[in-house]
């Protein structure tokens, strides 16, 4: 559903930056309550996480840090939210959410997916799953564990962190479809999934860094 008041909100808080210094910019220069237009739209950064990669075993930390980050963002014409990702693995690689994904809708070998299915995957380091008919394949190269940190602050420190594993698949037509298995609860880890596909960083224009302009 549309949120007319937010809406309102964000327009309100905007303030384009000059073209020459919106030159200089690109989506690592975005903070929360930031601005950018993509895909003829404007749009809000409402949320910024943060992923730092880890051992996929125990969840313990690499020598090196490698972060992924994710931007929520708001649509201030139409009300709706997405997410943005970027990273940096020799270049900056930028993919947008298509979709959420229930894992009930996702067919493994004629049935729902289960955390079964994942592991049995994972273990064979291949398979095949299917979504709304196309089908996406393991890539056990891409799948990894995570640290998640819901704010900048948490992220910086490292402290308070929820543990995960992302399991990836792609699509002959280089669509992802990611899997999150969340272990908050080793009992019953919550699992999470969605559709992107990559985008150029060129496609992206930043309009304000954050909520507030110096």
């Amino acid at each position: 559903m549309n949120d007319l008041k937010q809406q309102l909100q964000a327009i309100r808080s905007l303030e384009v930056l000059p073209l020459k210094e919106r030159e200089k910019l690109d989506i690592t220069s975005i903070k929360k309550g930031g601005f950018i237009e993509l895909n003829n739209d404007t749009w809000q950064i409402t949320n910024y996480y943060s992923y730092l990669d880890v051992k996929w075993k125990d969840f313990s930390q690499r020598k090196k840090d490698y972060w992924v980050i994710e931007l929520e963002l708001f649509s201030l014409t139409k009300g709706i939210k997405t997410f943005v990702e970027w990273e940096i693995d020799d270049e900056l690689e930028v993919c947008l959410t298509d979709t959420l994904i229930k894992l009930r809708d996702i067919q493994y070998d004629g049935k729902s997916l289960t955390r079964k299915n994942l592991a049995y995957i994972e273990d064979e380091e291949e398979g095949e799953i299917t979504y709304k008919g196309t089908k996406y394949f393991y890539s056990d190269d891409d799948t990894w564990a995570g640290l998640f940190f819901k704010s900048a602050v948490d992220a910086k420190t490292k402290s308070n962190s929820i543990p995960l594993r992302m399991y990836e698949f792609e699509s002959d037509d280089g669509h992802y479809l990611s899997i999150e298995s969340w272990h908050e609860n080793e009992d019953k880890a919550e699992r999470e999934a969605f559709v992107s596909h990559s985008i150029k960083n060129k496609d992206i224009q930043v309009l304000q860094t954050s909520g507030q302009l110096n």
